[in-house]
């Protein structure tokens, strides 16, 4: 096998750059075994690893027609490779670094970062033979066969392997062609007025600090919720959970694209219009937000705290989907329901009010029924519904005999019918 190749070096390695066909992957590259280690059990770990993500990587060469893989890094020993320079010469310009890279066939390949990649392969050749021709980049470095050889070939499978860094969900949110929802989502920011501008903020996490007035919440918040929104519409759409999870790896038509970005737009567009609150959030500059206190030291508004908010959009298609109504209808009550987290029944559930900052403690499940309880009482099941009072006992620790006055007390900010 000859390859034109270009040779380099960094620090101990010396390395040639090249590319391999798939065929070439499937007939000379093999797995780790013992090449970096003489453990049968720490070879049998690795292949575990490999095992239980080819699949991704299998489907991704089948289905994306866009398909690009970064550089495979192979080690290679035994055998007798030959390099043949060539001296290049183009105007001033002379070098010694190209040429071809022979190997025998008798060499043993396997890699050293990329054996996700290199498994992905050999199999989606196996579902389809059409892809042989396929060339892949990679980089080939000499390996020797001793302790000290497998020592050094671990180090740099180490150092590839877990050193990398991996990219942030804020960039895959920013950069992603295929996932819908990421798609949707930043189509969202830019056309919804709810998160132009200040108001939708890049933080790192979810949480958003209480001394940030101007926002409405965070990008990495709008993606989980907009996920949510996209679960429930596919869902009811009949969309099997399979293709569901397939529209986040692989680009569905522009049809369908334009489909979930505007129904997910459409539910934004409905909190604006249906929800007091959103609709003066989006009329007010960044100045005049800060000075309404939506979000504060002091608590503020349920709907600016994104550990609520996502668990209020859960409530609005648990509503929805028990009382049997429209999507305008369930947001409508659910507006409708106490929003100030420094007062009751929010007080030391969703907000501590001894440290003033949100309880990140605080039972998902808990804060959707209660949101669900405002809104009707009779929603809830029994069981749902001891629950929700048994974990207010417990915040204030109170035994089971108060039941029934943390009950009264919920049902005092129950909606009325008609207000």
């Amino acid at each position: 096998m000859k390859f034109a190749a270009i040779k380099g070096q960094m620090g101990i390695w010396r390395y040639y750059v090249t590319t391999l066909s798939f065929k070439d992957i499937c007939d000379y590259v093999s797995p780790i075994t013992k090449e970096i280690s003489n453990s049968d059990s720490y070879s049998n770990l690795l292949q575990r690893s490999i095992t239980n993500n080819v699949e991704g990587v299998k489907d991704y060469l089948l289905l994306q027609p866009e398909r690009f893989f970064n550089s495979l890094v192979l080690a290679v020993y035994d055998g007798n490779p030959e390099w043949y320079e060539l001296d290049v010469n183009v105007e001033e310009y002379s070098t010694y670094s190209v040429g071809v890279l022979e190997l025998t066939g008798n060499e043993t390949v396997f890699p050293v970062d990329g054996q996700h990649r290199v498994a992905g392969i050999k199999e989606a050749v196996k579902k389809d033979p059409s892809l042989v021709n396929e060339k892949v980049p990679v980089i080939l470095i000499g390996h020797e066969n001793s302790n000290e050889g497998k020592r050094r070939t671990r180090r740099l499978f180490s150092t590839l392997n877990r050193r990398a860094k991996r990219v942030s969900d804020n960039e895959i949110i920013a950069l992603d062609e295929d996932d819908i929802v990421a798609i949707a989502t930043r189509e969202i920011a830019e056309c919804n007025e709810l998160f132009s501008g200040d108001r939708l903020i890049d933080y790192a996490n979810k949480n958003i600090p209480s001394t940030n007035g101007k926002a409405f919440t965070s990008i990495l918040e709008l993606y989980e919720i907009n996920h949510l929104i996209y679960t429930n519409f596919a869902s009811e759409k009949g969309v099997s959970k399979a293709q569901r999870e397939k529209f986040l790896l692989y680009r569905p038509s522009d049809e369908e694209v334009n489909e979930i970005e505007k129904e997910i737009n459409d539910f934004w567009l409905k909190m604006i219009e249906k929800i007091h609150v959103l609709k003066e959030y989006v009329t007010l500059d960044s100045e005049e937000a800060v000075k309404r206190k939506f979000r504060s030291k002091e608590g503020g508004n349920l709907l600016f705290r994104p550990l609520a908010l996502t668990q209020f959009v859960n409530a609005v298609y648990e509503y929805k989907n028990r009382k049997k109504v429209t999507l305008d209808e369930a947001i409508i009550q659910l507006g409708k329901i106490r929003m100030e987290i420094q007062d009751r029944p929010w007080k030391n559930v969703l907000w501590l009010d001894n440290v003033k900052k949100i309880n990140g403690r605080v039972s998902k499940n808990v804060l959707m029924r209660l949101m669900l309880f405002m809104a009707d009482e009779n929603i809830l099941k029994e069981k749902e519904k001891s629950e929700l009072i048994s974990y207010i006992l417990a915040t204030r620790d109170m035994d089971d005999q108060h039941k029934d006055k943390i009950l009264e007390e919920l049902r005092k900010y129950v909606v009325l019918e008609g207000k």
